[in-house]
């Protein structure tokens, strides 16, 4: 098959619908299928099999950052005749409906199409403006479109198909964990806390700060015997001097900041941390950070978010918090520093269950998803 993915962010910018496209693309080409993808931002010559198409700006909106884009007519044009040239068989979009460029080559392309859908609105009135649109859009998407997949239950909400359109299958946003599968543990000493993620309010910046300052403060104990944690900070946003402020605030010892990770660097950060957290409040529909960190064996406790409860089930839901609470994060932090088997079980457990996050075991699905959609895009076609 011939495959193109349309991404709405910069593909060069770490995030989950980034690296899941990216997964899909190298798991794709490795099976002999011919990947290609269109991504906003200047071209560059080093990514052949990535082009270029609209201007993006970044946005902030509910708590979070992403990418307004827009392709000029003649960048347009120009596209849509190098992709027609290239005769792709599937067209694979994802969020399609992220302003506007992936809206732009929806419109005029005339093959087999597939929509991921990653976006789960936020809590409050915006989020319930949100989820009415989305359900409106989704109505009329989902008739155009050839194939749906929604990455978990979470973004099921606010998708209807209707009765002419196609229902959404649910498929996790699988990614390349190879790497995460072999790491070695050697966990530093004092414990470490390892947090990997952007610095805004949505990824539940301020509720960390306030579980470090409860341990700091004695407000929340450490059980007998365990020593003081260093808590890691790696990456960059909007909330990054509210970060160094409270790290200089608790004094030296508490929290260390460093920028937003590579993938080495990453590997590393997970084969020294003792356990990791992802405090996210909400917008979650997956949480591909909780996939890397099991499969490098690390315990993640993760908010109780929509996403993150489909990710951390079973032996994982004891890894759960409220999502907003900075003492019950600051609790089970405290408790799983305190117990070293359940530590280790948790290890082995979440090496297995992210299994089936990784793209090499998923990646036979969404070839399904593809051919399906081919089928029924000729099929409309020999109707029409």
């Amino acid at each position: 098959m011939r495959i193109v993915q349309v991404c709405p962010y910069d593909p060069d910018r770490h995030g989950g619908v980034q690296r899941n496209m990216h997964g899909l693309a190298a798991a794709l080409s490795a099976r002999g299928h011919d990947t290609l993808i269109v991504a906003p931002g200047a071209p560059d010559l080093s990514q052949p099999a990535v082009w270029r198409l609209g201007a993006m700006r970044s946005v902030r909106f509910a708590g979070t950052r992403f990418e307004v884009t827009w392709a000029a007519a003649d960048d347009l044009r120009r596209t849509l005749a190098m992709l027609r040239a290239w005769e792709p068989d599937v067209v694979h979009f994802h969020t399609p409906w992220d302003p506007l460029m992936p809206w732009q080559l929806f419109r005029r392309l005339d093959v087999a199409r597939v929509a991921t859908f990653h976006d789960t609105p936020p809590p409050g009135v915006t989020g319930a403006v949100m989820k009415t649109l989305f359900k409106a859009m989704s109505r009329y998407l989902l008739r155009k479109l050839d194939g749906a997949i929604a990455v978990s239950s979470a973004p099921m909400g606010h998708l209807r198909p209707g009765a002419k359109g196609v229902t959404p299958v649910v498929l996790p946003p699988v990614t390349d964990l190879s790497a995460f599968f072999a790491v070695s543990k050697s966990e530093a000493e004092p414990p470490m806390v390892l947090f990997v993620g952007r610095l805004e309010p949505r990824k539940g910046v301020r509720v960390l700060l306030e579980a470090i300052a409860a341990l700091a403060s004695g407000a929340v104990a450490l059980p007998q015997g365990v020593a003081r944690p260093r808590f890691v900070v790696a990456g960059d946003g909007d909330l990054g001097g509210l970060v160094r402020a409270t790290q200089e605030r608790l004094g030296p010892g508490w929290i260390d900041v460093v920028p937003a990770p590579s993938g080495d660097e990453q590997l590393r950060l997970l084969s020294e941390a003792t356990i990791a957290v992802s405090p996210a409040i909400y917008g979650e529909s997956f949480g591909i950070v909780l996939a890397e960190a099991l499969a490098s064996g690390t315990p993640i406790i993760g908010a109780g978010n929509a996403g993150y409860r489909t990710v951390l089930t079973g032996a994982g839901a004891s890894l759960l918090v409220p999502a907003g609470d900075p003492a019950a994060l600051a609790r089970r932090i405290a408790a799983l520093l305190g117990d070293e088997a359940e530590r280790r079980a948790l290890s082995g457990w979440g090496r297995a269950h992210a299994r089936q996050y990784d793209v090499a075991t998923r990646v036979g699905d969404f070839e399904d998803v593809y051919r399906a959609a081919m089928a029924r895009h000729a099929r409309s076609k020999g109707e029409g």
